[in-house]
């Protein structure tokens, strides 16, 4: 992956400090202070505040499709084994961010972001849906099962059941995350 602009960096490693810090909110003032950048870099890299908002978001859902992505998986397994090992990356990238929770149960509330998850989700829906069909074809999965119902009520299910295991306390283990979600998908495919 390319470097970005040092200057595009700097602001987006003070705008996720900025957002843990403040609940996240992000103050432009101590956006300035935190970055040594002025609120005209800001606006050269980004354009707005939203702007950089939706970057920090990005870099996010980017980080997440390649921890699940099928290259980080055994292809010489099952098609549940390896789906479960994908489940336990999904949560472990999640648990491993300390802005996941923020991104997922308060940020995503902003109207640039909402529009991008949105999108982010369509795509990984339509990816479960392929994936599912897959484990048909291969007879790994009840040709019954509507491939495309079933990868649209699972990625909710991720979606929603990550965001709601992130606000836990105390937050249960990566291993007791993922098994959870595990049971759920394992659930809805009759595995």
């Amino acid at each position: 992956m390319a470097r970005a602009p040092l200057g595009r960096q700097q602001l987006l490693d003070a705008a996720r400090a900025e957002l843990l810090e403040g609940d996240g909110q992000v103050d432009l003032h101590a956006l300035k202070r935190r970055s040594g950048l002025s609120t005209g870099a800001l606006y050269h890299h980004f354009g707005s505040k939203a702007g950089l908002l939706v970057a920090v978001y990005e870099q996010f859902h980017a980080g997440l499709v390649a921890a699940i992505a099928d290259d980080t998986l055994p292809a010489d397994v099952s098609w549940a084994e390896r789906e479960r090992l994908r489940t336990h990356h999904f949560v472990a990238y999640h648990f491993g961010d300390p802005l996941a929770e923020l991104l997922l149960n308060r940020i995503v509330r902003e109207p640039e972001i909402a529009e991008l998850e949105t999108g982010g989700l369509t795509r990984l829906t339509a990816a479960a849906g392929r994936n599912i069909h897959q484990g048909q074809l291969d007879g790994d999965i009840d040709p019954g099962i509507d491939a495309d119902l079933a990868g649209a009520c699972i990625i909710g299910a991720l979606r929603y059941g990550i965001a709601e295991q992130l606000r836990r306390v105390p937050r249960p283990s990566t291993d007791e995350a993922a098994e959870r979600l595990w049971n759920v998908i394992a659930g809805a495919l009759t595995l």
